[in-house]
């Protein structure tokens, strides 16, 4: 079913993936070719050590993506956690220095043709103002556009960005380097709700994370909740969103492969026919 559906993906008006890190704790490489021997078109590629930022080991994840013909869309650092520690404290030279190693991700992304770069950012009640937060994001939004690559932030519970207000101030503060990835599950976690979050990024939405929800948890595979999935399609399209839709899940949260590669066949007909009916 997949292999026939990776063969009708260039066909198909909207792009639809899984992330990389829907098979953690699998080694990246290995969630890749995962990835391309399941028929998969498109992926965010998590890393998950140093060692996979070099440039050998970068290679051989382009080699296996060209080999299944899988579009690496964006990257994801494996030091989202470290970033209010690196980039919004006040000590300059840790920011210099956290500045220099995220140039590993911008140029790894540039090496496997990846757009976008994602970013989870300070934490909530973080000590910067937001002028000082803005102008940090900036910082590192002209590292990552030296390599090709469009630095993203995305809206994370514990983090800053939690906020619709936050995002729409961020938005205006920085103009056209003010990027967003939206994540249903965080939305949800924030006390919020994914169609808020989506206004609030407006035209600024570059990547979305895929999740459903419903009573029976806020990270379920798309199909096993109640998330309209084609009204939110209608909503974001109108916003002039045309970005990929990447299934990101944790490894419980779907019992088996089979059953996550539904998931997606399932979420790209749904999205297939809310987009033909516009």
């Amino acid at each position: 079913m997949l292999k026939n559906f990776q063969k009708r993906k260039g066909e198909l008006p909207v792009k639809t993936g899984i992330s990389t890190s829907s098979y953690y704790p699998l080694e990246t490489l290995e969630a890749l070719k995962s990835l391309g021997k399941a028929g998969v078109g498109s992926t965010e590629l998590f890393f998950n050590s140093a060692s996979e930022l070099t440039d050998r080991y970068v290679d051989e994840l382009k080699a296996v993506a060209k080999h299944y013909g899988v579009r690496v869309v964006s990257v994801h650092p494996f030091t989202s956690g470290f970033e209010p520690f690196l980039f919004f404290s006040n000590y300059p030279r840790r920011l210099e220095d956290g500045r220099r190693f995220y140039e590993q991700y911008f140029r790894a992304a540039q090496r496997l043709g990846a757009e976008i770069c994602v970013l989870h950012g300070d934490h909530h009640g973080g000590r910067l103002s937001e002028e000082e937060y803005f102008e940090r994001f900036a910082l590192l939004s002209d590292d990552a556009r030296r390599y090709g690559v469009t630095l993203a932030q995305e809206n994370v519970a514990r983090c800053r960005c939690r906020e619709p207000g936050f995002v729409r101030r961020m938005s205006a503060a920085l103009g056209e380097k003010a990027a967003f990835v939206l994540d249903l599950k965080q939305a949800l976690r924030s006390g919020t709700d994914a169609y808020s979050m989506a206004q609030a990024m407006g035209n600024r939405l570059l990547h979305v994370h895929v999740s459903d929800s419903g009573p029976a948890g806020d990270c379920l595979a798309p199909g096993n909740g109640n998330f309209d999935f084609a009204r939110f399609f209608q909503t974001t399209a109108s916003l002039g969103y045309q970005g990929s839709w990447m299934i990101e899940l944790y490894r419980e949260n779907y019992p088996t492969e089979r059953e996550l590669l539904k998931s997606l066949a399932l979420l790209s007909d749904t999205l297939e026919k809310a987009a033909l009916q516009r």
